[in-house]
């Protein structure tokens, strides 16, 4: 086989034996934050002015606040 490519042949034929860690999600004001190793893999947002927000750039460190309340404010 033959195969004309400009990505490296690692990339292509990588170890296809280990899985991935499974993506996380965070509810975020307006919108998803898809989560891989602690960093933003990517925003689903209906509202355009999120994808400039730099808080949610691809590969950005994502950090949660924690709240010193409970979900019910107590």
């Amino acid at each position: 086989m033959i195969l004309h490519s400009i990505v490296s042949l690692s990339d292509i034929f990588c170890n296809t034996d280990s899985s991935p860690a499974p993506a996380q999600y965070r509810a975020v004001n307006g919108g998803i934050v898809e989560l891989e190793n602690g960093r933003v893999k990517r925003l689903i947002s209906t509202d355009p002015a999120m994808y400039l927000d730099k808080r949610y750039m691809p590969y950005t460190e994502f950090t949660v606040k924690k709240n010193a309340h409970g979900p019910d404010g107590r």
